[in-house]
């Protein structure tokens, strides 16, 4: 009965170790306003988590581009990437 629990947990583990680590993406053409980190400047403002380091850029850089925000920070949490802005 353990010989094939002990078996399948190196590929049991693998699974998880590959969805625990964040993907590190390369910095956007707009790194400039965007920091990712895990704390967000100042007195910034909570907006939403994403699942994804692009989903949030895309979020934030979105709110820059309508003019609802000068900055962002996409923050690294344990699970998710969460979105921060200025206003």
């Amino acid at each position: 009965m353990i010989k094939p629990v002990l078996k399948a947990l190196p590929a049991a583990l693998a699974a998880v170790a590959l969805f625990a680590t964040p993907a590190v993406l390369s910095a956007p053409a707009h790194a400039a306003t965007a920091s990712t980190g895990r704390l967000p400047a100042g007195d910034d403002v909570y907006r939403d988590w994403f699942t994804s380091h692009s989903n949030c850029v895309s979020a934030g850089q979105g709110g820059i581009d309508r003019g609802h925000w000068g900055h962002y920070t996409c923050s690294e949490g344990d699970w998710f990437w969460h979105l921060w802005t200025d206003r």
